[in-house]
């Protein structure tokens, strides 16, 4: 038996470096390439273009966004059976700085762990059940709010198709399987786990069992307004460069460039995000330039309203409020 620290310790270190230092590759290629379709100075020209209050609506949207999705993490608490839920300011510190280690931290995840292992005390921080709970809850959430956003794209799409991507039909409607399968399967799994074989079956045993529907349809509801937050956000930006794009549009376009964020070969995104861009919205005339910076002003948005979460952490670390 290998001890801690050994051989395997030692291998997997040094193939989470291997992918890290890939990513970091991929990400230079894709910005370096796209750099070179485009002059710079006409993206230069598409940011003078941006107003000032088309960017602090993004912001303000965004903002109210975070806070939707503080009350589907508690709903979600509520709907597995917590019995001690944070307190709102409790709930806001937590949110808000994961949510900052989710954008600025490599990997994109560390602010969920931070919320896993913090929520394991509102199902009573008694034993190893409890842990597991409070992470598998955090699980759920980002489960819950990608096939939120599968739902938003595939209904989008269907209901006003555009033209030069009309091909995507048959991948909206399996997205739409995909997304039933997930948030049934997800409410079911625990009890379903007896009857499979082992292998299938210890996995979903680990998910905590759901305690109330209310709370957890509830939660789906708040993250599909949260992705009509996003969409709300990036069409605010897109409609200042280029006025001439629409809501209806933008529907369309921003929950497909929500799912290019999940390719996870790039660093935050980057590169991935501005080619879906300039892919989705030049189907409706939008110029690379002007694509290119609409990306980076929405990506600097998200840094902006993460960064709340850095500052928050500055003055109230996490480590002083533990015992709370």
């Amino acid at each position: 038996m290998l001890e801690e620290g050994g051989p395997r310790s030692a291998s997997g270190e040094r193939r989470r470096r291997y992918l890290r230092w890939g990513r970091i590759a991929v990400t230079i290629a894709a910005v370096a390439y796209l750099a070179s379709r485009v002059d710079a100075a006409d993206v230069l020209n598409a940011f003078r273009r941006l107003s000032l209050g088309a960017a602090l609506t993004a912001i303000s949207v965004i903002m109210a966004g975070l806070c939707c999705g503080m009350a589907r993490w508690r709903l979600l608490l509520r709907a597995y059976g917590a019995i001690d839920i944070p307190s709102w300011p409790r709930t806001a510190h937590l949110y808000f700085v994961g949510h900052f280690y989710n954008t600025y931290a490599p990997g994109g995840v560390g602010g969920d762990v931070i919320r896993g292992v913090a929520g394991r005390k509102a199902f009573g921080d008694l034993d190893l059940a409890s842990a597991t709970s409070g992470v598998a809850v955090v699980f759920i959430e980002r489960i819950i709010g990608v096939s939120a956003l599968l739902v938003l794209a595939t209904v989008a799409y269907l209901i006003r198709p555009i033209p030069g991507i009309e091909n995507l039909g048959l991948w909206a409607s399996l997205g739409l399987g995909a997304a039933a399968a997930a948030l049934i399967g997800i409410a079911v799994a625990p009890r379903l786990a007896r009857f499979l074989p082992e292998k299938l079956g210890k996995p979903l045993r680990a998910l905590p069992r759901l305690y109330s529907i209310g709370p957890f349809l509830a939660a789906i509801l708040l993250s599909l307004v949260i992705h009509f937050i996003t969409i709300v956000a990036g069409h605010a930006i897109v409609h200042s460069l280029e006025p001439s794009v629409t809501f209806a549009q933008s529907a369309v376009v921003m929950p497909l460039i929500g799912a290019s964020a999940f390719f996870p070969f790039t660093v935050g995104g980057a590169g991935v995000r501005e080619a879906a861009f300039a892919a989705l919205y030049g189907t409706v005339g939008v110029p690379e330039a002007s694509a290119y910076a609409a990306s980076l002003s929405f990506w600097a948005t998200q840094l902006l309203t993460a960064g709340v979460g850095g500052v928050i952490n500055l003055f109230v670390p996490l480590s002083g409020r533990e015992h709370d």
